[in-house]
């Protein structure tokens, strides 16, 4: 009994021993292990990225660890990376000194710019003019294709008289357009004497002379030669169009000066000659047509008489060589002697357009 009593404080000394070396001996473990610690943070002076991609090499060993030494990594990698944002890239000052230079082309076109441009006068065509595939054009164009201000047409076409009677009959001439804008664009101030001239001879039916025993009309041969001075030029876009057909599909000038024309007139069955002069003002329209108004006397015509003439083309190929034109005339005397009443639908072409087949397509009026 006695020997139970003492084992007892014996056996919970030496528990009690146990526990304290057990305790001893842990602490010892953990101070060895604590000791290693300091060491990671030796790669903070590097760059941000080497330090997150090394933090997660420690979680395979222990996993408290790792979690401590992942907030103490990743604190200095943050505080480093923000002083890098305030620090603007170089590329910037660059680029805003760059935008404060302009590019030298734009300085040259403006400083290069002429004082005084050579101008033709205002009040006439211009001697570069060019046509397009309007059907009023203001100037043909010539066969290469460039304008000209010299140049011949062939004309023909069916034409009705009334000079007491009423014939129908056939129409042929030739016809020559003489235009001077370049003489007047070199004359300067003293273009204004320089006239735009044509001449026709035709082969139509023509009145005889009043004092013949048979009064009316006959065939014969026909000699014009006009001289008009446009002095005067107006533009509207009143009648302007897209339609290549339409008699005035163009921004329309209208020209305005004194015209002079003279001829002969000569019937085939008769020997005399009989001499025309007039004069007058004329309208022109593009320089395709006109309306003119003259005044003066034919010889076999008896007294002072008074004459309108009208061309008015209603059709115009895309080359602007090939025409159809409206002719009018009212020629009225001041006595009772019947007026002389011409009409006639004429074709003008230039001769190239016989011995070219590949234009016969422009002979057709409408034709697209």
């Amino acid at each position: 009994m006695k020997m139970n009593k003492l084992s007892v404080p014996i056996s919970l000394t030496a528990t009690l021993a146990f526990i304290v070396t057990c305790a001893l001996s842990c602490a010892k473990k953990s101070t060895v292990v604590e000791n290693p610690l300091p060491a990671p943070p030796e790669p903070i002076p590097t760059n941000a990225a080497p330090a997150a991609t090394k933090a997660p090499t420690p979680p395979a060993t222990n996993g408290p660890e790792a979690d401590h030494l992942l907030t103490i990594t990743n604190i200095p990698a943050a505080a480093s990376t923000t002083p890098e944002i305030t620090n603007p890239p170089p590329a910037e000052t660059t680029a805003k000194v760059a935008d404060n230079n302009p590019p030298p082309a734009t300085h040259v076109t403006v400083v290069e710019m002429p004082t005084t441009i050579p101008a033709a006068p205002t009040n006439f065509y211009s001697a570069n003019f060019t046509t397009n595939a309007c059907c009023a054009n203001s100037l043909p164009a010539a066969s290469g294709g460039s304008c000209t201000n010299f140049f011949f047409r062939f004309r023909a076409g069916y034409q009705h008289i009334n000079h007491g009677d009423n014939n129908d009959s056939y129409f042929l001439s030739a016809k020559m357009y003489a235009y001077g804008d370049g003489l007047r664009e070199r004359a300067g101030k003293n273009g204004w004497l320089i006239p735009d001239a044509d001449a026709e001879i035709s082969s139509q039916y023509l009145p005889k002379s009043d004092f013949n025993s048979k009064p009316g009309s006959d065939a014969g041969l026909r000699l014009r030669a006009d001289f008009t001075w446009p002095w005067f030029h107006w533009t509207t876009r009143l009648f302007a169009s897209t339609n290549n057909v339409c008699p005035f599909c163009q921004p329309l000038t209208l020209g305005l000066g004194p015209t002079v024309n003279v001829g002969f007139d000569h019937l085939y069955n008769e020997s005399a000659f009989q001499f025309a002069r007039y004069a007058g003002a004329r309208l022109t329209f593009n320089r395709s047509g006109f309306i003119e108004y003259t005044g003066g006397d034919t010889h076999g015509l008896a007294g002072t008489r008074q004459q309108v003439v009208t061309e008015i083309p209603f059709y115009e190929s895309r080359d602007g060589e090939v025409r159809y034109y409206l002719r009018g005339l009212w020629n009225r005397g001041d006595h009772s002697k019947p007026d002389v009443l011409e009409g006639g639908l004429f074709l003008e072409m230039p001769f190239s357009t016989l011995t070219h087949p590949c234009k016969w397509g422009d002979l057709v009026p409408f034709l697209k």
